[in-house]
């Protein structure tokens, strides 16, 4: 990209009108950095004085909305208060039960957007209601940024050049395995190097009629891992960086998930006759039926996993990464990526800048976030966290070692970590038009809800693929159009 070739051409010359010696011999141009810089800033921390403009001192207030969790932000805030005294930072929350982005925008037709803010999951809404504010060159300025995980620094570039959200808080995607159903069916536990194709035939190994055992249960869709994995995709439905292709994995996904589910390798769902006639219960999680091999879920579910009610019935859930695509290139996952934003009316940007990584993947915020996941309590005592809500965002090897404290004991937790640091996040968060597209198309258009469709027999993946491509294309090209105000 243009603004990368630029900002290593910069260091390249401020590099050589200070003479310094002993450099990288090479700029790594898709890295944005060579890697002598980034062991330096690894090494010796970073500061921002001299990178970044100096805060202010003057005595200001800050505005921050986000849905998570409420004593988690204002322990935050505090901790951030503390290191800047002169700025007050007020939480804003959601109210009268509305949905995070109808409150944002009640906020921002009050013209009372936050400084900074969250926005939950549908870009469009966002870029439609010009939301988002500019922050490209505090952004670049910033050598932290530098040790974002590879696959979040360019997150955010929606039209290629200017920076107007940056991921601020990840839960990558998890297939956990039964193992003590494994073990009933003497059937070996894969390796967490597992791919795609292994992964398929033990949801078929392990579909067990006669016990009434089946193979999965999805929480989250094979047809968005399938793309991400097996075509090295950089989004949702086929995303190169450029273009959507749902003719290829899409389709043949689409087709395998509606096979698993006609031919009963998929659990029932739940509110369904079939659930009843499964389970004697139509409302009951198939996850907390004991019935079920492979559960496609995210990160917030080992928490859960671990709770009486799953192992007072010998359910043992373990944790495995998305597998590896049969040829893939790249270590891409998918992730749920949140995303934030400073307001473009804001009079503070360089401050709420540092809030808003402060709040997100700053370092020194998530030091107080791990403090937080292991001694945050309510005011009767109760602690407020029994999981972590998310995983770090940094490449920062001592944050992971101590965020991998906060996990249960077990090879199990520290294979998934290992291999979870590519998260690749879904396409409504990140791409233009593609919730749009969801909504008008995948969803709610001439085939009703396309996925529905496929299972029903009604239309084959393949057939309809091309014509959704060039829709999805379409919707790309028209968000991106509003964007460029």
């Amino acid at each position: 990209m243009t603004r990368k070739v630029m900002f290593n051409l910069l260091l390249i010359i401020l590099t050589a009108s200070m003479l310094i010696t002993g450099c990288s011999s090479a700029e790594d141009v898709n890295g944005g950095s060579n890697a002598g810089s980034k062991n330096e800033i690894a090494s010796t921390g970073e500061n921002e004085s001299e990178t970044l403009p100096p805060m202010t001192d003057e005595e200001i207030t800050l505005t921050f909305g986000t849905w998570l969790t409420h004593e988690m932000n204002v322990f935050l805030a505090d901790k951030f208060m503390e290191k800047y005294p002169n700025i007050t930072v007020e939480i804003v929350q959601a109210t009268d039960d509305l949905g995070w982005n109808d409150f944002l925008t009640n906020l921002a037709s009050n013209g009372e957007l936050p400084d900074v803010f969250w926005y939950n999951g549908n870009l469009d809404v966002a870029i439609r209601n010009m939301w988002l504010g500019d922050f490209t060159d505090l952004f670049e300025a910033d050598p932290e940024n530098e040790r974002l995980l590879d696959t979040l620094y360019d997150v955010g570039y929606f039209d290629g050049d200017r920076k107007l959200a940056a991921a601020s808080a990840q839960f990558p995607f998890a297939i956990f395995l039964d193992e003590n159903l494994f073990e009933q069916q003497n059937v070996e536990m894969p390796s967490p190097d597992w791919t795609y194709s292994e992964m398929l035939d033990l949801i078929e190994e392990m579909t067990i009629p006669e016990q009434g055992i089946y193979g999965v249960n999805m929480g989250t869709n094979l047809v968005t891992m399938a793309p991400i994995v097996n075509e090295d995709a950089y989004g949702e439905f086929g995303w190169d960086g450029e273009k959507f292709d749902m003719t290829g994995q899409w389709a043949e996904s689409a087709n395998k998930r509606a096979e698993y589910i006609r031919n009963g390798n998929h659990a029932p769902f739940g509110g369904t006759d079939e659930a009843e006639a499964a389970f004697g219960d139509r409302d009951i999680w198939a996850a907390e039926t004991g019935k079920v091999a492979i559960h496609f879920d995210a990160f917030w579910t080992i928490g859960q996993f671990k709770q009486d009610v799953f192992t007072e019935k010998g359910i043992n859930w373990v944790p495995y990464p998305v597998p590896q695509g049969d040829h893939a290139e790249t270590l891409n996952k998918p992730a749920y990526v949140d995303l934030a934003s400073i307001s473009p009316a804001t009079e503070h940007p360089r401050e709420a800048y540092e809030l808003m990584k402060w709040m997100g993947w700053g370092r020194e915020g998530w030091e107080h976030k791990i403090d937080a996941f292991e001694n945050l309590t309510y005011d009767n005592g109760d602690q407020v966290f029994n999981h972590p809500e998310g995983a770090p965002l940094l490449k920062d090897e001592d944050l992971w070692a101590d965020f991998r404290e906060l996990l249960p004991e077990g090879d199990y937790y520290d294979e998934y970590l290992a291999r979870v640091k590519h998260p690749i996040s879904l396409g409504g968060r990140v791409l233009p038009g593609f919730d749009w597209f969801l909504d008008e198309v995948y969803f709610g258009g001439e085939y009703g809800n396309v996925e529905e469709a496929i299972v029903e027999g009604e239309v084959d993946a393949f057939d309809v693929a091309q014509e959704l491509t060039d829709l999805l294309n379409e919707y790309h090209q028209k968000s991106l159009e509003d964007l460029f105000y």
